[in-house]
């Protein structure tokens, strides 16, 4: 019998490394980056692209998630994270193949105390948000199996450097480190969430929106203090051991408006797995030690 075959839009990405690692064990995989699928391209070439995979299932990780970008930018937000996601439903509902596309707590004003669910109202406060919540609206119109998983303060190993990189890195160079404390949220690790989502990959009830995140919830302040800590804990000699608070007010130069409150509600992914993703504390903890305290440790 033979396997089923997955394809991975964005597969040297942050998440798609992830979903890679995660999902090669069972499944074939056919790994896309931007030299197999630019998001960019027309949807005649997308399809083109995609048309000679006989595939199961399509995972879309790619997108522009640069949030000021998209500001500067909007035409080029809409066409990687609407049109082209859009392009993408369609032709996986013509071979009826699932897609699971990703998106943002951004699609949220943060204006809410309590965590969020799949059935509260958007109101996104940025064009990057608001391409997020139209990209889910391409996809799910397309099929009513696909699914849209919106994902919040994702991090990982990756090319570029993650919050918690920069975080110790700045502890290590500046005397003093100041970070917003009046934005809460939840730092979601990439192998967390990749590990998660394999049950629901074919699961047809897994349909429309879901939450996934690490259980939990922090300040930005708080997500930075303990990547420190824990960096400490490893040896790391660091110039700033206290972070100091910043209020979002006083911010100067994001040109887009970030909500403040986004914690998510997991619990329909818990009714459905019967699963708790770990407290953030964990795999951060774990990702310090692995991937940031080796890089200022001395030899």
């Amino acid at each position: 019998m033979s396997r089923q075959k997955i394809i991975i839009i964005g597969s040297n990405g942050r998440l798609g490394r992830a979903l890679l690692e995660a999902c090669h064990p069972r499944f074939d995989v056919v790994a896309m980056t931007r030299y197999d699928l630019d998001l960019a391209w027309s949807e005649r070439r997308i399809c083109e692209a995609l048309d000679p995979i006989d595939a199961d299932l399509v995972l879309l990780t790619a997108g522009n998630t640069n949030v000021d970008h998209c500001e500067l930018y909007p035409d080029e937000a809409e066409q990687l994270n609407v049109t082209a996601p859009g392009a993408i439903a369609r032709w996986c509902a013509r071979r009826g193949i699932r897609l699971i596309n990703f998106s943002s707590d951004y699609v949220f004003d943060g204006e809410k105390t309590q965590p969020y669910t799949e059935e509260d109202p958007i109101n996104p406060l940025s064009v990057y948000g608001q391409s997020k919540a139209d990209g889910e609206e391409a996809t799910l119109a397309a099929s009513d199996r696909h699914l849209v998983v919106r994902l919040t303060w994702l991090y990982g190993p990756g090319k570029a450097l993650a919050t918690p990189d920069w975080a110790v890195e700045l502890a290590v160079k500046d005397e003093h480190l100041h970070v917003v404390s009046d934005r809460t949220g939840c730092p979601s690790f990439t192998g967390d969430i990749a590990a998660a989502l394999e049950p629901l990959l074919f699961d047809d009830r897994a349909r429309g929106l879901l939450h996934l995140c690490n259980s939990g919830a922090c300040t930005w302040l708080e997500w930075a203090q303990y990547c420190i800590d824990c960096a400490v804990e490893c040896g790391v000699e660091v110039k700033t051991r206290v972070v100091e608070p910043l209020s979002m007010d006083d911010l100067f130069g994001n040109r887009a408006i970030r909500p403040r409150h986004t914690v998510l509600s997991t619990a329909k992914y818990e009714a459905l797995t019967g699963r708790t993703l770990p407290d953030w504390r964990v795999p951060l903890k774990h990702y310090v030690e692995a991937f940031v305290a080796p890089r200022f440790l001395r030899i």
